[in-house]
């Protein structure tokens, strides 16, 4: 029996597949979704393995700077295969408002975009120094904060909780990697880090070596400290302990939500395919969340958190796709609102996992 291999290409992974029966022939299509150790990577390979074979579909899983990046990317002529974007509600929320004021660019944006499906909520985690005076949300202000990767959806959801919990615009921060943050976090260049991601994130769980609690902490949500009323786009949730080997307790928190998007398309050829994989995804979901844990080798434990309605309702005024109201029929259920350093590693780099 001829092995089947997967390749690696230019951030670009083909998934191996098995050619279904019922299908003459695959399409090839593909989905932009976020870093290689986040989990919105890992629900485009689940995507990709259980449910786009069935479509007949040939799904790449492109890795990206995050949500505004994959928005962008969506409805550029530049990615003609491209189909399926992973995003955060609150980016779509952003864009929605921007669209209101009359920018123009962000007016294109909401109008090219459809939902497919909503996903699961992902959680804001904030880190500090262990020894440090900040221990929940309402201490920023003030403070110098690490905000992600230009064009990520964690940048989007930093500026807006910001604004939210202290009535005006972040402006003391850096937009960089997560391992370039963590880094200076451990010698005093920044006094927090946002990683917006659905737990458990690799990189703070596996990525942690033994002796990450004394080094720093994830600070929590309490709105008794604060006057801050979170806008729909957020949701209270809680980062369990048993996520993360390096905390003992639940940590309080805000979560925001993917989406599965894509673009308006009219094209019948397209939309057929689209319809398809709506179809396959509704019938194959009980399935993957049956079968989701935390192996690498099963449906992401974030499955789990999918609705398992076709169609629940959209908040902020958001769309689904034309196929998937014919697929799923009208739902009158609403959805909760509520750069590498290569000098020597210090033994605090080396717990952290920075040397890996």
């Amino acid at each position: 029996m001829k092995k089947i291999m997967m390749k690696i290409t230019l951030g670009v992974v083909f998934m191996p597949i098995l050619l279904s029966a019922k299908c003459q022939q695959m399409t090839t299509y593909s989905i932009t979704t976020g870093s290689k150790t986040g989990t919105y990577y890992q629900i485009g390979l689940n995507l990709a393995k259980y449910i786009a074979p069935d479509a007949c579909i040939k799904l790449n899983v492109i890795n990206s700077n995050g949500s505004l990046d994959n928005v962008y990317k969506l409805i550029s002529p530049k990615y003609p295969k491209l189909k399926f974007a992973i995003v955060q509600n609150d980016v779509l929320q952003e864009l929605q408002r921007r669209a209101k004021k009359g920018e123009e660019k962000s007016k294109k944006l909401v109008n090219s975009l459809r939902v497919i499906k909503p996903l699961y909520n992902e959680e804001i985690h904030i880190l500090a120094k262990r020894d440090s005076n900040i221990s929940n949300f309402a201490d920023l202000k003030g403070k110098k904060i690490a905000i992600g990767k230009p064009k990520s959806g964690t940048v989007m959801t930093s500026m807006l909780l910001y604004n939210e919990l202290f009535g005006e615009k972040l402006t003391n921060y850096v937009a960089e990697p997560f391992n370039d943050s963590l880094k200076k976090l451990t010698r005093g260049g920044v006094d927090a880090i946002i990683k917006v991601a659905g737990q458990p994130v690799v990189r703070l769980s596996k990525g942690m070596n033994k002796g990450a609690e004394k080094i720093i902490k994830l600070l929590s949500y309490d709105e008794r400290n604060t006057k801050h009323n979170p806008i729909e786009s957020y949701y209270a949730t809680d980062i369990y302990a048993k996520n993360y080997h390096w905390i003992k307790t639940d940590i309080p928190s805000l979560s925001t939500k993917a989406f599965l998007v894509t673009y308006n398309y009219k094209n019948r050829g397209t939309t057929n395919k689209i319809k398809k994989f709506v179809e396959v995804l509704d019938k194959k979901l009980p399935i993957l969340q049956k079968k989701a844990t935390t192996k690498i080798n099963t449906p992401h434990l974030k499955w789990k958190q999918v609705p398992v309605e076709c169609n629940p309702s959209l908040a902020g005024g958001w769309k689904y796709h034309n196929v998937v109201n014919q697929v799923c029929g009208v739902s009158t259920t609403k959805i909760d609102n509520a750069k590498k350093d290569t000098s020597k590693c210090s033994d605090e780099d080396k717990i952290l996992g920075l040397c890996n």
